[in-house]
């Protein structure tokens, strides 16, 4: 009998707002820049950061149980009625998880208008390289998912079942990973009316973006943030902040500094030094 399921036991949210775009391009195609750029013109975007500060709230599980379903047969698959109970505050949804449920999305919400973020595969493949490939082969990182069950543990998590996925059952195969990269743009681009969707690069700037959600363009640069090496920092600081906070747990009160400060030091060295 299979356990039961934190989003079978949300309640509805009656407030939950339509979704106005579905940004379906892979990450790091400047989904980061167009994330700030949304916001600027008004909207609500959910992003994997989002997901990442929404933890306490049942984010991360909610999607674990969302890949699991999808690709395990786990439960009920997702829909609107699922998407809503935690994504109703945002009108924009976009980058990973999202993106692995692209044809869920597209009929959930049949009016949204759709963004395709592109990049080269091959530049989009040596960025990944530099990034998540790099974050999940941090050599201390399978101690820290075990200690960490709330935040790191169901990160890695996801993280394993979506590169899994894009690489067709063998996460280091990267030759499958630009496949995969390639075929879910053509499904996307199979599936969109052409008048819904608009191919975006960052290097286009506001007008292309404005015209076609409707939006009077901002008197400043569009924003270019997010490289490889901040997508790295990042996680560095949530790696150590996550060290950190479990340190300052009750049991572990009684624990001297200089022994907290060791195991700091020894996670860094490890992480970072092989």
């Amino acid at each position: 009998m299979s356990s039961a399921r934190l989003i079978d036991s949300t309640p509805p949210n009656p407030n939950a707002k339509d979704v106005q775009v579905l940004v379906l391009g892979f990450s790091r195609t400047g989904t980061m820049s167009l994330k700030t750029a949304l916001e600027k013109l008004g909207y609500t975007p959910y992003h994997m950061s989002e997901a990442l500060k929404n933890t306490r709230y049942g984010h991360l599980t909610f999607w674990k149980e969302a890949l699991a379903a999808k690709y395990e047969g786990k439960g009920k698959p997702f829909g609107r009625e699922e998407f809503d109970k935690f994504l109703g505050g945002y009108d924009v949804l976009e980058d990973i998880p999202c993106i692995m449920f692209v044809d869920e999305l597209l009929k959930a919400y049949p009016g949204a208008k759709v963004v395709l973020t592109n990049r080269d595969v091959e530049s989009w493949a040596k960025s990944m390289n530099n990034t998540f490939f790099t974050i999940t082969e941090w050599k201390t990182l399978p101690y820290l998912r075990k200690w960490d069950t709330i935040f790191w543990g169901p990160y890695q998590e996801i993280l394993d079942t979506i590169m899994t996925q894009w690489g067709k059952g063998d996460r280091n195969d990267r030759a499958e990973l630009q496949k995969y990269y390639l075929n879910h743009y053509e499904n996307v681009r199979r599936q969109v009316p052409k008048e819904r969707l608009l191919e975006f690069e960052s290097k286009d700037g506001w007008g292309p973006l404005c015209e076609f959600l409707g939006k009077e363009a901002p008197e400043e640069e569009y924003p270019r943030i997010n490289d490889a090496k901040n997508t790295v920092r990042l996680h560095s600081f949530l790696y150590y902040y996550r060290i950190v906070k479990l340190l300052r747990q009750p049991f572990l009160v009684g624990v001297s500094v200089a022994v907290g400060g060791v195991a700091v030091w020894w996670a860094w060295k490890r992480s970072f030094s092989e």
